[in-house]
């Protein structure tokens, strides 16, 4: 039996490939000669399926730091603007893949990661101390819902590059207000290493996709270039910074005991 008719193959195919103007490296051609892939076909497989890796591994992203304030009850190390601009940052890098309609294994991560920030924001509000108002939070909500309004039904379509221009200011207050919180209070509080590392992975592997799936768009791989570097500077941070962190940690056990 070909491969072609497994049911939903060939749908998912095209679904996962999206628009590729070099027909040589079409889903119904590569799947077709699979699994004697061409140079050309394997290289795009390879690639796809870097892109569902990624995926997968975006739906856990989130998750070490999610424990790890659960666990804690406490958000120290996070600052509500860092953690707003991250929501935003990751949205329109989503929206961005969406509205060009590129393909969903070159965006795919950060819609999984824009959800997991705006949980991230609501244990913000609920361990953030002092808390934030009832005020801030509905202005905060109202906000974002403002900026999804405008991107989905207002933005043109020749402005669509603004999403990724935006995420410049966006990426330096979310990870620079992340490096900068962390140099006040001299550890990395409840913030996961494993999180930043893969966030720095991401980005890397994301700069090879991108050239590969979509092409040299600068507006996309200028932002996975910045992402590298404050994702480097907070990784080695939380290194740095090893002992005050375990020292702090320690802390809060203590006074969860209590």
């Amino acid at each position: 039996m070909a491969i072609t008719d497994i049911p939903f193959v060939p749908f998912l195919s095209v679904w996962a490939w999206g628009s590729n103007p070099d027909d040589d490296v079409s889903p119904t051609v590569c799947l077709e000669s699979f699994p004697s892939l061409s140079v050309g076909c394997f290289s795009s497989v390879a690639v796809k399926l870097i892109g569902i890796l990624i995926i997968i591994g975006a739906c856990l992203n989130k998750l070490p730091v999610v424990v790890n304030v659960l666990k804690n009850k406490s958000v120290a190390g996070m600052s509500p603007g860092a953690v707003y601009a991250e929501i935003i940052m990751y949205s329109n890098s989503a929206f961005y893949g969406i509205l060009r309609k590129n393909p969903f294994t070159a965006w795919g991560e950060n819609g999984v990661v824009a959800l997991q920030s705006i949980g991230v924001c609501f244990l913000l509000w609920k361990y953030m101390d002092p808390k934030l108002s009832m005020q801030d939070r509905i202005i905060a909500a109202a906000g974002y819902s403002g900026y999804l309004f405008f991107v989905t039904m207002i933005l043109p379509s020749e402005k669509y590059y603004f999403l990724q221009a935006a995420n410049w200011p966006a990426l330096l207050l979310s990870r620079g207000g992340a490096i900068i919180e962390i140099f006040r209070i001299h550890h990395t509080g409840t913030q996961s290493v494993i999180t930043n590392g893969m966030n720095l992975l991401g980005s890397v592997i994301r700069i090879l996709t991108t050239i590969k799936e979509v092409g040299w768009d600068m507006a996309l791989l200028s932002g996975y270039a910045l992402s590298v570097c404050l994702n480097s500077t907070l990784v080695g941070l939380f290194f740095f910074y090893r002992e005050n962190t375990t020292k702090f940690l320690a802390t809060l056990e203590e006074k969860k005991k209590k």
